[in-house]
């Protein structure tokens, strides 16, 4: 039988009382101590949480996480990495290194690095276990820490941190940057989109700005230079240049350039485009026949939002271009003589009334000269409107041929001319010109298998004698006119 143990003196019990309530406290203290700091440390990772979150530019979120979660952690070094798109990674902030021991970029990474997955982001030991780059051996590392920061199943970048001196990284280390990579790859994915949308506001604000001011445009010359230039600044590309059908009869002919384009091609056809690798061209139309095309260089890949906007820039451009095509032939059938292309009488009308208001302030000479076809009618009559529309046409050319560069000649209508002449030295002047497109009139004109004379009888007027009044100079022009016709037929 075993002897029962001795019972203890009331000494002995006091001792035995006072070591276990002793030891007790010291287990609540200890307890509450662990309380407190994982309190505080789930505060102060709930705050950096939330601090992150509240971030929407990548740079912003990178410095403010490098700098708390290397305190968070007790790291030396903290170090954001992202992807460069060829194949490498380059530092996106670091803290408690020098920029001088920062590599340009980063090759490949350690076995275990590579072996980060979304479901386990996180992998941290000592240096003999976890590799630190060779570019850290200046800090002396003793363990390292990386995470793996990924969004919708993207690679976003990496988290360094390191410790210099010999302290481990805990499993409750490790859970908690799991969290902490999870929340930045999330708020870079969220300034990502943040980011996105506001450049789709700007970018439709620009798209609006544009259009009101195109659309205020009819110029075709001002129109396609407009569109180039736009390509270039808002898209971006690196060139444009602007092919219009209307200018060419084969193909399409450059009109407007902006940018990199100064050795695009002077024509290309739209049926088998052949121009540089880097090029894309996009037909420019609404419908039907292409009224031209867009040629950039240097443009944004495809898919991406900047050629999605591009795309809407060529839609843009199409819709104006052809609001200025059919201004342009309006202003041209209602200016324009559609026989022989000769300004009409509307236009010569404006023209002959800014003259001059340019020439009398200072006193300058215009001179308006009638012209008026001898034996059209018979023309006419002997060989048909057809022949009579060709010596029409013929007469135009000679009549510009006849004159100096700032020389307007327009077509009545029938077979009557008026030549507007500007900036004459003097009266002396508009008489030899007169009689240089008398001369200019006298060869035969061949009318298909017939030959006809297109002489004329000419009226000159000068503004210096008629005050300067338009109705006046016409008057006179055609009077004068007549007088030579009655002359011409007496002879």
């Amino acid at each position: 039988m075993t002897a029962p143990a001795p019972a203890e003196s009331p000494d002995e019990q006091i001792a035995r009382l006072t070591a276990d309530t002793r030891r007790l406290r010291q287990e609540v203290l200890t307890s509450r101590a662990a309380s407190a700091r994982a309190l505080s440390r789930a505060t102060r990772l709930a705050q950096l949480v939330a601090a992150i979150g509240q971030l929407t530019d990548q740079q912003d979120i990178f410095d403010r996480a490098a700098t708390e979660v290397a305190e968070q952690y007790g790291a030396d070094i903290a170090v954001f990495m992202v992807p460069t798109g060829v194949g490498e990674l380059e530092v996106a902030t670091h803290w408690g290194i020098a920029p001088k021991h920062l590599p340009a970029a980063i090759g490949e990474l350690p076995a275990a690095v590579q072996r980060l997955t979304p479901a386990l982001p996180v992998v941290a030991g000592p240096v003999a276990e976890v590799e630190a780059p060779d570019w850290l051996r200046v800090s002396r590392p003793r363990h390292v820490a990386w995470g793996r920061l990924t969004a919708r199943d993207e690679q976003l970048g990496y988290l360094l941190l390191v410790r210099r001196e010999d302290q481990e990284f805990e499993p409750t280390d490790v859970q908690e940057l799991s969290i902490v990579v999870g929340r930045v790859a999330m708020a870079l994915d969220t300034g990502r989109l943040y980011s996105r949308t506001q450049e789709q506001l700007r970018r439709l604000q620009r798209l609006h700005d544009m259009t009101t001011v195109l659309a205020g445009t009819l110029d075709l010359d001002r129109v396609v230079t407009s569109i180039a230039k736009t390509m270039v600044n808002e898209v971006p590309v690196s060139g444009a240049a602007v092919y219009l059908a209307a200018s060419a009869r084969d193909g399409l002919e450059l009109v407007g350039r902006a940018g990199d384009a100064g050795d695009v091609p002077e024509t290309i056809n739209p049926g088998a485009v052949e121009t540089r690798p880097d090029a894309e061209v996009l037909l420019l139309g609404t419908g039907g026949p292409a009224l031209g095309a867009l040629l950039v260089t240097g443009g944004p890949r495809p898919g991406s939002e900047a050629n999605a906007f591009l795309h809407h820039l060529a839609d843009l451009g199409s819709l104006v271009i052809e609001k200025s095509l059919l201004f342009q032939r309006v202003r041209n059938q209602a200016e324009y003589d559609t026989l022989t292309g000769l300004p009409n009488r509307a236009l010569l009308t404006e023209r002959l009334g800014q003259a001059l208001t340019r020439a009398e302030p200072a006193g300058s000479e215009i001179a308006v000269i009638f012209v008026d076809l001898d034996g059209f009618k018979a023309v006419n009559d002997t060989y048909g409107h057809e022949a009579g529309d060709q010596l029409l046409i013929a007469v135009a050319g000679r009549l510009t041929g006849a004159l100096r560069p700032p020389d307007t000649v327009a077509r009545l209508g029938g077979d009557e001319f008026v030549v507007l002449c500007e900036q004459l030295p003097g009266p002396e002047a508009a008489t030899a010109l007169a009689h240089r497109i008398r001369s200019e009139m006298l060869p035969p004109i061949k009318l298909g298998e017939v030959a006809v004379t297109a002489s004329g009888s000419l009226g000159v007027a000068l503004a210096t004698t008629s005050g300067y009044d338009a109705a006046a100079l016409l008057r006179e022009a055609d009077a004068a006119m007549y007088v030579d016709k009655q002359r011409r037929r007496s002879m």
